[in-house]
């Protein structure tokens, strides 16, 4: 309403808009608008894209968690018997214990071609449907604390794009019959999988991938142009029995030109054999990786990473100092080493929480004199270098006498 004039500007917006700005309130508000006059009572019916979470019904406004779950139950049903239209968006982010009520939303939206769905049900492993795995209209799945069981009639998601898995129980063989029968997949995120030791991905047109999870064995089989790709493997019991391979997990990627490796995932490729360099080029522009310089074979691992990357421009080095490995590094260890590794596209170098141990300053030096075109290295101290300042002068000291093979490379070091 333009004050003064008596027009109701906004209800003659175009109806595109005004869906635009009902999706952008939280349900509760989108559904209040109906009163403000009869153009709006069923506008909200029309929005195909409908979020239940903490924001549409704080737990905290109700006395009893008894009346939240009635308050919420009766508000989801109420919403999906009166919406008008397709529900291409569908997410429930909440704690809610009403199970058979969570199946029976689900097999409603099985029926009306729902594109997108999220669920979180944050406090037990919820036990997906069989009526979920017949939306073959389904492009974005993301699932947090649920159970996977495929029918055994299951075919596959052929439109699916983008599949997200967080705190998942699932069989390995569940997870590879998902996988490999959602043909057009494009980008799956996988953390915390419990079940599934061994992941086997093989996916024609996946671009993006991203894990933090624990398995025996990570084999990224056939993913020929996926183009980024995020891990972080551990160990939960802290027994060492990570032992995947590092030709296995990168080998056989022809096309990434991304790749973040966080800590302790090198080590998880320290327990086998780690090989000079990977069987196959890599197109990798940018490399983001954490290493703990006192264990040589994480040092190995990452220049095997390295020597097979002679295109990246980029690389983004984060130090940890872990006890638990210390030891393990061999004080002649660079001497000894034949490198044979060059960075000839490399121009800028990044290395975050350096502490100047003998094996971060040759690594530093080793770069500088195989890089033809570096233009820039920026160091980041570690918070307890900062507060000796000799140690930090000593290390500054050092690092300028290094020799560089590229005239226009500076050293910049900050806190």
């Amino acid at each position: 309403m333009n004050p003064g004039s008596g027009v109701d500007r906004i209800s003659f917006l175009p109806e595109n808009v005004i869906e635009t700005i009902l999706m952008g309130l939280p349900l509760r508000e989108a559904v209040r608008t109906s009163i403000l006059s009869l153009m709006w009572r069923y506008r909200w019916k029309n929005i195909p894209h409908i979020v239940f979470d903490e924001e549409s019904f704080p737990l905290s406004e109700c006395r009893r968690r008894s009346d939240f779950e009635n308050k919420m139950v009766k508000s989801i049903d109420q919403v999906l018997l009166l919406h008008v239209g397709q529900i291409h968006k569908f997410t429930l982010d909440t704690d809610l214990q009403s199970i058979s009520n969570i199946d029976r939303w689900i097999l409603f939206l099985s029926r009306n071609g729902i594109k997108e769905l999220t669920l979180d049900i944050r406090n037990a492993f919820y036990k997906l449907p069989s009526c979920l795995f017949s939306c073959k209209e389904i492009t974005r799945l993301e699932l947090h604390s649920c159970t996977i069981r495929l029918p055994e009639r299951f075919t596959g998601f052929s439109n699916l794009t983008v599949l997200n898995l967080q705190i998942v129980r699932i069989t390995v063989e569940n997870f590879q019959h998902l996988i490999s029968s959602s043909s057009h997949l494009e980008e799956l995120v996988l953390k915390d999988l419990y079940g599934c030791p061994q992941l086997r991905i093989c996916s024609q047109k996946l671009v993006h991938f991203s894990i933090d999870a624990w398995c025996d064995e990570l084999y990224l089989e056939s993913a020929p142009i996926l183009a980024s790709a995020s891990i972080l493997l551990w160990d939960p019991d802290g027994e060492d029995t990570l032992n995947c391979n590092l030709i296995k997990v990168l080998g056989r990627l022809p096309s990434l030109v991304s790749l973040e490796l966080i800590y302790p995932t090198l080590e998880a490729f320290a327990w086998d054999d780690v090989p000079v360099r990977l069987p196959m080029t890599t197109q990798l522009k940018h490399i983001a990786i954490d290493i703990n310089f006192e264990a040589t074979k994480q040092i190995l691992s990452a220049l095997c990473v390295f020597r097979s990357s002679p295109f990246v421009k980029e690389l983004n080095i984060k130090v940890y100092s872990d006890k638990y490995y210390a030891g393990e590094y061999e004080q002649d260890f660079w001497k000894e080493q034949d490198l044979n590794c060059s960075f000839d596209c490399l121009q800028l170098m990044e290395v975050t929480d350096f502490t100047g141990t003998k094996s971060e300053l040759r690594f530093i030096e080793f770069v500088l004199a195989n890089a033809p075109i570096l233009e820039r290295v920026k160091i980041y101290l570690k918070t307890n270098l900062k507060k000796t300042p000799v140690t930090a002068v000593g290390v500054l000291s050092e690092l300028l006498r290094f020799r560089r093979w590229s005239a226009r490379a500076e050293i910049l070091v900050a806190s």
